[in-house]
């Protein structure tokens, strides 16, 4: 089997409204780089990257890359220091950025995994507007990009339809409710990474395997 680059870019919401569950929001990404570490032990001769991305304050200038292209086996656990909410929510500039930077060392077979994660509405982007999201996601999507939506405080579904995003999961701002996200994505996570060195995965709608009792 050909060796595969599998990319899996993690956009999560950094703003004011996150400091109610910024432990359990750690907690949920370290348990999704576990899983894909846990995919790349069973599939040793693909090589799997992570990227995370934070947003919060106003436009670009409050988009950060926490981990950028990090081959799994090298990749730190997230340290609670390294995530500190406030401020505002520019999810387009962040969406924006991070896409387009990814587009830029992808090739076109290359299984690429983006997951958003915010509890808020965009309210501080200068750059992207929300159609210009749209536009890229359709672009990747075309390309064989996967992309799943996670959102608090809305109808992450709608939210995630006006973005072209067919994947979505609604989750409760709360301490428990955040780590039930956190099981569901990194369950989700580990089952994509297993997968796509073997088949199609391209422009999966099938990303949440498991449901809560919530709306989704």
């Amino acid at each position: 089997m050909e060796a595969k680059n599998i990319y899996n870019l993690i956009i999560l919401d950094e703003s004011g409204s996150m400091t109610a569950i910024e432990r359990q929001a750690v907690s949920a990404m370290n348990e999704t780089i576990q899983g894909i570490r846990k995919a790349q032990k069973t599939n040793p001769d693909q090589n799997y990257f992570v990227t995370l991305v934070v947003f919060e304050g106003d436009g670009m200038k409050g988009v950060r890359t926490v981990r950028d292209r990090v081959p799994v086996e090298n990749v730190e656990d997230i340290k609670q220091e390294e995530y500190v909410p406030g401020a505002c929510t520019p999810l387009y500039d962040a969406m924006g950025l991070s896409i387009t930077n990814l587009s830029k060392v992808t090739k076109k077979d290359d299984p690429v995994l983006v997951t958003i994660i915010t509890d808020g509405m965009e309210n501080s982007s200068s750059e992207y507007s929300g159609s210009d999201i749209k536009h890229l996601v359709s672009k990747k999507r075309e390309s064989g990009w996967t992309f799943a939506y996670i959102g608090a405080n809305q109808d992450a579904v709608e939210v995630a339809r006006e973005l072209d995003i067919k994947n979505a999961l609604n989750f409760d701002a709360s301490e428990e409710g955040t780590e039930e996200m956190g099981s569901i994505l990194a369950e989700s996570t580990v089952m994509f990474n297993m997968a796509a060195p073997k088949c199609c995965m391209a422009d999966s709608d099938g990303f949440f395997k498991k449901k809560t009792g919530r709306k989704k």
